[in-house]
């Protein structure tokens, strides 16, 4: 296996294998444990969690990593993200969207077409 990301905490590690393991990537944390000595050793790569992947899944990882260190950054800088799509419900007009089939507002399906 081979190191590929450094995480600030538990939660980052876990959040980015939860990421990869959806794109079938197979992954292993690393030092998580360590977050409890923290007050006693220094915080540094070596203490924080670290993501793992087999070798041969490295060339696909390493993409993924990026958009996501680069969400990270963009987050972290107040950065909007590009408006999503959207559809009008047909019965109350509320903008919903596009990866929703039913209205959050009215309870209404999305029309055909």
């Amino acid at each position: 296996m081979q190191h590929v990301y450094t995480a600030r905490d538990q939660m980052d590690a876990h959040f980015l294998k939860g990421i990869l393991e959806r794109e079938g990537i197979v992954s292993v944390v690393q030092g998580e444990m360590l977050e409890g000595a923290w007050g006693t050793m220094p915080v540094s790569s070596e203490s924080l969690p670290s993501i793992w992947v087999n070798e041969a899944d490295v060339g696909k990882a390493q993409p993924i990593i990026a958009e996501y260190q680069s969400r990270e950054v963009r987050n972290a800088k107040g950065v909007e993200a590009p408006p999503r799509a959207t559809w009008k419900c047909p019965k109350c007009g509320e903008e919903v969207e596009e990866q929703f089939d039913t209205c959050w507002k009215c309870g209404a399906e999305r029309a055909e077409g």
